[in-house]
């Protein structure tokens, strides 16, 4: 065993050629199966995308390979809506949009979502009882409040949006053919629950051990199975017939029917929280391989981070810790948290404080302003040298640059690091004390900025929109700017302080109208 792990972790370790990766994982993989160790993953036969992402199963990254070409399927875990939506669920599925807008507008994949509502739970229930009204009314307001908060996000609708009740009798035969083949009982409190020890893969996504396994509960054969189906137990709750008595499903089951039955036996991505990896992920693989009769049926598991509060705290409703989406809109823009969001890799945690809003709607001014230089130089505001050579080679560096970074896992943050890089270079040229009426660099410059603007674009930040204003308050402006610049000029010229006191009152007026006037020598730009 020890010979196998070196080799292994030597094959790792190694820098191989595509050929010699594939040689080798297949090595692996049979080496994994010869010594009995089921918690493997094998890589998918299909279409090799050239992105690379984490996989909890084998703990590095692996080659994303799709089953097929033409189609990705990807399925999310949505929220149960019982209670408004805070910061830590936003900043999940605003990765997961960057994410799924990267594979779609930069890889050009056609990517079909899905994603559930659980609108049927024992929290939904208690409110409802709380409240003294439906469980219907809770789940509808609720799931309503979450679609205005993800829309308000700028985060795009599912593909799919199944509904837990809507789908029950689909749910139902998919825990009747688990008792079929003898992986779910009926225990005495009358809930089906599946029989974890029967899966001899369990725990692959989060080693769980063999003890914890077989641990002994006064209900459940083992402390590990998980509920299927959970009996009603008080009088009036919801709950629908089954083959078990009247009840409702268990959590896991919910998102393993409904992700099969629109995406099969085979599902390329399966993303959420990582809080989700166990035991939601972890259940959902193992009942749904045990459905599908394989050993895979997600090909790659993508967790973000979580949100963090007081450097360590995950924000959760348990610790009463929550920031509502509103309340933090009310205090940022979306455009900032998606900026933040961008500024942190999915996996990572991620800190709610006002210095990293702070920062995130620094980076995200810079830029816009950059994208306003780039338009003041393009309509003569700005007289610069720019060295059209030096900028396109450092053009052509960033276009590479920005497709390694994506094709790595989505490591966004590098993005954004070759970006600002771009942007400090052009913005050194622009702003150059070197003044300049030599158009040639005009090329260069137009073609850095539909660069900056394509690539945020596919992570779902744009700025022209931001930027734009009416004709003829442009046109307003361009005067306004023009005739103190010519005054400015005269004043210097004649060292006249009162005709330079009345530009720069002129300057602060403007400003407090969100118009910002840059002075550079003899020449001057706007921008909002």
């Amino acid at each position: 065993m020890i010979t196998l792990i070196t080799f292994v972790q030597h094959c790792r370790e190694k820098k191989l050629c595509q050929r010699q990766q594939e040689e080798m994982f297949l090595l692996r993989k049979n080496l994994y199966s010869a010594y009995g160790l089921t918690h493997s993953w094998s890589i998918p036969d299909g279409y090799d995308t050239g992105i690379k992402v984490y996989n909890c199963v084998t703990k590095k990254k692996e080659a994303l390979v799709l089953r097929n070409k033409h189609i990705f399927t990807w399925y999310s875990c949505g929220p149960t809506v019982y209670d408004s939506s805070h910061v830590g669920h936003a900043s999940c599925y605003v990765k997961l949009d960057i994410i799924q807008r990267i594979i779609e507008g930069y890889f050009k994949h056609n990517l079909i979502s899905v994603m559930n509502i659980t609108d049927i739970d024992d929290k939904i229930v208690k409110k409802s009882n709380d409240m003294n009204c439906s469980y219907k009314d809770i789940a509808e307001k609720y799931e309503q409040e979450f679609w205005t908060d993800m829309d308000d996000l700028g985060v795009k609708k599912p593909d799919i949006i199944p509904r837990v009740t809507e789908y029950m009798d689909l749910i139902i035969s998919f825990i009747r053919r688990l008792e079929e083949n003898g992986l779910a009982y009926k225990a005495e409190d009358g809930s089906v629950y599946f029989h974890v020890q029967d899966i001899k893969n369990y725990g692959k996504l989060q080693n769980i051990s063999k003890t914890t396994k077989e641990q002994k509960s006064k209900i459940k054969q083992s402390d590990m199975d998980f509920a299927l189906w959970k009996s009603t137990k008080e009088q009036g709750d919801p709950s629908w017939e089954s083959p078990w008595g009247r009840g409702r499903p268990g959590w896991h089951i919910e998102c393993s029917a409904l992700a099969s039955h629109f995406l099969g036996s085979n599902i390329d991505v399966h993303a959420g929280g990582i809080d989700l990896r166990f035991p939601h992920h972890e259940n959902e693989e193992a009942q749904s391989c045990a459905f599908h009769n394989t050993n895979q049926w997600v090909n790659y598991w993508l967790h973000t981070g979580h949100l963090q509060v007081n450097h360590s705290e995950k924000m959760s409703k348990s610790l009463k810790n929550t920031v509502s989406i509103q309340e933090m809109l009310r205090e940022t823009s979306s455009e900032v948290f998606r900026m933040a969001c961008i500024m942190s890799h999915y996996q990572s945690h991620m800190e709610y404080s006002k210095n990293l809003f702070t920062t995130a709607e620094n980076v995200y001014r810079t830029f816009s302003n950059f994208i306003n230089s780039c338009d003041n130089y393009s309509a003569g505001h700005l007289k610069a040298k720019v060295s059209s050579d030096v900028l396109n080679a450092y053009l052509i560096k960033s276009i590479d640059e920005v497709h390694r970074s994506f094709c790595d896992n989505f490591d966004t943050p590098s993005v954004l690091k070759t970006l600002n890089e771009l942007v400090s270079l052009t913005n050194s040229m622009l702003y150059s004390t070197a003044s300049s009426d030599d158009r040639s660099g005009l090329i260069s410059v137009l073609a850095v900025k539909n660069f900056f603007l394509s690539t945020m674009g596919v992570m779902g930040l744009g700025f022209e929109e931001k930027n734009s204003v009416s004709k003829n308050y442009s046109d307003v402006m361009d005067i306004l700017n023009s005739f103190r610049q010519e005054m400015r000029v005269i004043g210097i010229a004649n060292k006249n302080v009162d005709i330079l006191n009345q530009c720069d009152r002129v300057r602060k007026e403007v400003e407090k109208c969100g118009i910002f006037i840059k002075d550079h020598g003899r020449t001057s730009s706007w921008n909002i």
